[in-house]
């Protein structure tokens, strides 16, 4: 079983290590603009001004946005709307 143990955790630095995947600020940044527009629709209060460079232009990780996008679709799947249920069920 330590085996598996070991396995685990190489499998999880080579992916989210250094080397892997978030391994810069961009990745993580991209990634983090996709989850927030799916998660929270509705427009920012601000808009971000057009010369604005965060480590870079994070959307030219795009991949990382386009997953990030995913992963907020996944949330309201199995986080919000099972709770909106929840909540629903209790009230009627």
């Amino acid at each position: 079983m330590n085996w598996l143990k070991n396995g685990i955790v190489q499998f999880l630095i080579k992916t989210f290590g250094p080397d892997g995947i978030f391994s810069s600020g961009q990745e993580g940044h991209a990634f983090l603009i996709g989850i927030s527009e799916v998660v929270c629709p509705w427009h920012p209060y601000w808009d971000m001004p057009a010369d604005y460079q965060a480590n870079g232009n994070p959307l030219h990780e795009y991949h990382y946005y386009m997953f990030g996008r995913a992963c907020g679709i996944v949330f309201w799947l199995f986080v919000i709307i099972p709770c909106f249920v929840l909540v629903m069920r209790a009230i009627w």
